[in-house]
C-alpha cells in the first residue's frame, strides 16, 4: 500500500512538472536605438571622433562619444523612446569649440517572432553637423561690427 501511494505521489508531481513546463512563458521586448554620425560642417563634413553625444527623447537622456568613424549609438526602453508622432527627439554633440544639434530623425522600426518572444526594435538615425561655437565677446564683437558697417555703407 505504501508503494502504492508513494507511485501516486511521484505521478501527481511529474505531471504537475509537465504542465508547468509544457506552457511556455511568452515576452515582448521593445527597444529603442538612436545612433548617427557626427560630422564636422566646416571641414567636408568629415567624421568627428570622440564629440560628446547627448541624446534626449521625451525627457530621458543617454549619452555617448563618437567613435573613429564619428558613429554614436544609444539604448532606451521603448516605453520611454516610442516610435510616433509624440515623441520628442533632439541630439547635441560638442567637441573643441564645435557644438551642434538635430531634432529630426529617420525611423525605422523591424518586429521578429523568436518562438513565443516577440522583439522589436525601433531605430531613430540622427545625423549632427557640428559649427564653430561663438561665445559672448565673439558675438559682440560681430554685432558691432555689422553695426559699424551698416552706418558706414548708409554714410555713402
Amino acid at each position: 500500500m505504501k508503494k502504492i501511494i508513494g507511485l501516486l505521489i511521484l505521478a501527481s508531481v511529474l505531471l504537475t512538472l509537465g504542465f508547468v513546463n509544457a506552457a511556455p512563458i511568452c515576452a515582448t521586448v521593445d527597444t529603442t536605438f538612436v545612433s548617427g554620425v557626427i560630422t564636422d560642417a566646416n571641414n567636408g563634413n568629415v567624421a568627428v571622433a570622440g564629440a560628446n553625444v547627448e541624446v534626449t527623447c521625451n525627457g530621458n537622456k543617454q549619452y555617448a562619444t563618437s567613435g573613429v568613424d564619428g558613429s554614436y549609438s544609444v539604448q532606451f526602453d521603448a516605453a520611454d523612446c516610442p516610435n510616433d508622432e509624440t515623441t520628442t527627439l533632439v541630439v547635441s554633440a560638442s567637441k573643441n569649440g564645435l557644438t551642434g544639434s538635430n531634432n529630426t530623425a529617420d525611423w525605422y522600426s523591424e518586429s521578429t517572432q523568436v518562438g513565443c518572444l516577440e522583439l522589436i526594435v525601433n531605430v531613430a538615425c540622427a545625423d549632427v553637423p557640428l559649427v564653430p561655437e561663438f561665445g559672448t565677446v565673439v558675438g559682440i564683437v560681430t554685432a558691432l561690427g555689422a553695426l559699424g558697417v551698416f552706418f558706414i555703407v548708409r554714410r555713402k
